[in-house]
């Protein structure tokens, strides 16, 4: 009856007799419909457990969540009597069945996504997995390949609830109350999806409750209607900062994008929300991709699009699982990226400098800025008046690193001088955030960075989160532990 159990077994430390027997002794209880639901959550669960880990309870873990399926007024009843599963179906098992997975340490994504995942300083919130979006570069890809296919041909799943997503924010250790940077379901699906967007109303109005103050970043592709920007508009407890996303992308490469009328809907959303006193929003303008979407007339298209907000984030392609697989399927050129590479993004300077001439040629004001984080740091300075330091200490990391350049040194004069010198911290700052974070180290601040020494680096997503909360660069030194220095 039960397929992939000697796998899972041994991926959960369980015998596989053991395991086969404790399962057949619950089906034996459950009804046709929930043990043709519980054949298929253990497949799944069978194909996609990558790691291995001590879930005793892993056969009570996954009857349960067959049982609250086919409980689930909003999944749907099983088609063909109740003897096959249709692919909607199978979909929100997967979803459901990952997730279930994860929380058991049985299963993680290449990304390392959370339901509170720290990321680039930040702090996403995802209750939901899947995306019905149809983005070829989608860094989720890699699910589809380990017979999870709830992604690129996704529907979008609830998996936790948004109470619970926001008493796991509070608990979180990279939390800091009217400190961290929030996102919602920027890692997991889109935000403002038919199927989503109460989940993302949800979130918000849980936030405006606790009254922390923290600032929250969206992201979207999609547009927005009115009632969803005055449905914005009414939280007054923290600062939504929009990023409304518009690439010029063709079919091919986003297949929602190509929708008749659905670039006209996003235009309107732009128009409404640079109007708008209550709200900050951007242009985020990513990925630009040579061959795919980077004809002069795509780029006039793209910076007209974002001119109303002010402000234009573009950026290149990342490497992502598949990517030459997907782009053959869908008729793409096959793009180039930046070879074994975690954080590099291809965009060639020449294309860099084809989008800031076309931007000129155009006569258009508004900022071009080369980083999430300069999209962030911009919209903050307008909303406070006066320039602040940039969120991820972008500038500094350029000038102490000599990496490829984030910053496009576009912004004005004001702006550069906060984000490339910005306040140095206290030591009784920086040791309060490095208890908070878990970080045991000791270190020496100076004008370009704090650096922490320590025998061991610390985890990536501790250290940004450092920077994030300080505003100021993070690096580690290997060696053993010494006195502390300041200067």
């Amino acid at each position: 009856m039960f397929a992939q159990v000697g796998r899972l077994a041994r991926c959960a430390g369980l015998d596989d007799g053991a395991l086969l027997q404790t399962l057949d002794r619950h089906a034996m209880a459950l009804s046709n419909r929930e043990r043709v639901i519980l054949e298929a959550v253990v497949e799944i669960a069978g194909s996609a457990a990558n790691r291995s880990g001590d879930a005793p309870g892993l056969a009570t873990d996954l009857v349960e969540l067959a049982c609250a399926v086919i409980a689930d007024p909003a999944v749907g009843a099983l088609r063909d009597g109740g003897t096959k599963i249709g692919t909607p179906l199978r979909r929100v098992l997967s979803a459901k069945t990952v997730h279930t997975l994860r929380e058991l340490g049985l299963y993680e994504d290449a990304e390392g996504v959370q339901p509170v995942w720290p990321h680039a300083g930040m702090l996403i919130l995802n209750p939901v997995l899947g995306c019905s979006y149809g983005c070829a570069y989608c860094f989720r890809a890699q699910e589809q390949h380990e017979s999870v296919d709830w992604f690129l041909a996704g529907r979008p799943t609830q998996v936790v609830d948004e109470e619970e997503i926001i008493e796991r924010l509070a608990r979180h250790p990279a939390f800091v109350p009217g400190g961290t940077q929030l996102g919602l379901h920027t890692a997991t699906t889109e935000p403002f999806l038919p199927q989503v967007r109460e989940s993302t109303f949800r979130l918000l109005e849980l936030l405006e409750e606790r009254a922390w103050g923290n600032d929250v970043m969206i992201i979207t592709k999609y547009f927005l209607r009115e009632q969803d920007i005055a449905r914005l508009a009414s939280f007054t407890a923290f600062q939504i900062l929009l990023f409304l996303t518009h690439n010029a992308a063709p079919a091919e490469m986003e297949t929602m994008s190509a929708a008749p009328g659905f670039t006209e809907k996003k235009r309107r959303s732009a128009e409404l929300l640079a109007g708008h006193p209550r709200l900050a929003a951007a242009h985020y303008y990513r990925p630009i991709v040579p061959g795919w979407n980077d004809s002069d007339e795509q780029i006039a298209d793209a910076l007209t699009f974002g001119e109303p907000l002010g402000v234009t984030v573009i950026g290149g392609l990342k490497e992502v699982p598949n990517l030459a697989e997907i782009s053959r399927k869908r008729g793409l050129s096959l793009p180039v990226v930046e070879p074994d590479s975690d954080d590099e993004k291809h965009f060639p300077p020449e294309l860099v400098d084809r989008i800031v001439g076309i931007h000129a040629r155009l006569g258009l004001t508004s900022t071009l800025v080369g980083d999430q984080s300069c999209g962030l740091t911009t919209m903050l300075t307008r909303l406070k008046g006066s320039a602040v330091p940039n969120v991820e200490a972008t500038r500094m990391y350029d000038a102490a690193t000599g990496r490829r350049p984030k910053c496009m040194g576009l912004c004005p004069p004001e702006q550069l001088s906060a984000c490339g010198r910005p306040p140095v911290p206290d030591r009784e700052s920086v040791e309060s955030s490095l208890t908070r974070l878990g970080i045991s180290a000791h270190f020496r601040i100076t004008g370009d960075g704090i650096y922490l020494r320590s025998e061991s680096r610390p985890e990536k997503w501790r250290t940004e989160s450092l920077a994030a909360q300080l505003r100021f660069a993070v690096f580690w030194e290997p060696g053993e532990k010494r006195a502390a220095e300041s200067s």
